[in-house]
């Protein structure tokens, strides 16, 4: 059977879409997170009673914390702005969120450790060539010549 021929089977072996697919993948898991963090400030004064702190900085301080990283990390991801480094803090507190639970089921950590997977995969594959990350890179290549 030629496989060239047939675009189903050309489709399903190219890397052609990769970057695509980076792109989609950054739009979405940052456009989820953002919903949080914006819930997270919508809710701030009842959120703040309950909060859970656990590296010890105070409750206001971690939710204060906690917003800046999923709002702000969410939005350097969708543009791909320093991507790689914008993920770290966001993995960091998808692995807080799955153990201050205290049922450590999958069932109650099921979420952030979605997240956390889609974060890991940002960090090894990178931004792609549809960020910002890629055209400062381009930049930065054209100015040394």
């Amino acid at each position: 059977m030629n496989t060239n021929s047939n675009p189903w089977v050309r489709f399903l072996l190219s890397e052609r879409y990769a970057n695509l697919a980076l792109l989609f993948l950054r739009l979405f898991v940052g456009g989820m997170m953002l919903t949080h963090g914006i819930a997270k400030i919508q809710n701030f004064a009842a959120l703040r009673e309950g909060f859970p702190d656990p590296i010890g900085w105070g409750v206001g301080l971690s939710l204060v914390m906690i917003i800046l990283v999923e709002i702000g990390g969410s939005l350097m991801v969708i543009a791909g702005l320093l991507t790689r480094f914008a993920v770290i803090p966001l993995v960091f507190a998808m692995i807080m969120a799955m153990t201050v639970h205290p049922d450590t089921s999958l069932g109650s950590i099921e979420l952030p450790l979605l997240y956390l997977g889609m974060y890991v995969v940002i960090f090894i594959a990178g931004p792609g060539k549809c960020s910002i990350d890629c055209l400062i890179g381009k930049t930065i290549g054209r100015s040394e010549d």
